[in-house]
């Protein structure tokens, strides 16, 4: 039996024992309960500075790469969110604003490229990316601004879904995408 892609309750099922090489039933269970299917792993999360003698100060604007793996592959349609807490945030100014996709991620043609959205919520969400059968590393450019605060950040959640309305997780790490502000 292979789990389903996507996390969630799977429905009930049925269960049945029986004999090796024959249709004999010994025992059966109807309407089992379904079973939770938790988020495939982002592996891989590295989130640090371009420049590694530049001094990450509060308030200073950076420039950051950001690389992760999903565990599983996705399909046109599907999207991947990064979650950027308040106090850390995207850079939106029309003057210095920069993010994109270093590697990881391809057109769907020349016509259809792949689509990144900043929201006023500072979620950066990707889209319209070409299929890719094998997980593979993600990575992104982005201009951020440093938090007012001294030490460990709080992390960006990163999570894939089955489509832009963000009902069905597929991938989700929300712990590891930090970095350490030193003063």
């Amino acid at each position: 039996m292979k789990n389903p892609r996507v996390a969630g309750i799977t429905s009930s099922f049925t269960m049945a024992l029986l004999r090796a090489g024959t249709n004999l039933i010994y025992d059966r269970k109807v309407g089992a309960a379904g079973v939770t299917i938790q988020a495939g792993e982002v592996s891989d999360i590295n989130f640090e500075v371009v420049n590694s003698y530049s001094f990450q100060a509060k308030k200073k604007l950076m420039d950051y790469i950001l690389d992760f793996t999903l565990t599983n592959a996705l399909s046109n349609g599907e999207v991947i969110t990064i979650e950027f807490p308040p106090t850390f945030a995207v850079d939106s100014s029309a003057i210095t604003s920069l993010y994109y996709i270093r590697y990881g991620l391809e057109d769907v043609s020349e016509t259809s490229t792949v689509s990144l959205t900043l929201d006023a919520n500072n979620v950066l969400t990707i889209q319209n990316f070409k299929t890719f059968k094998k997980p593979q590393e993600i990575s992104l450019y982005l201009r951020m601004i440093n938090p007012d605060n001294v030490g460990e950040t709080t992390p960006a959640k990163i999570r894939s879904y089955t489509s832009t309305l963000k009902s069905t997780l597929i991938d989700e790490d929300i712990v590891a995408a930090k970095t350490i502000i030193e003063s």
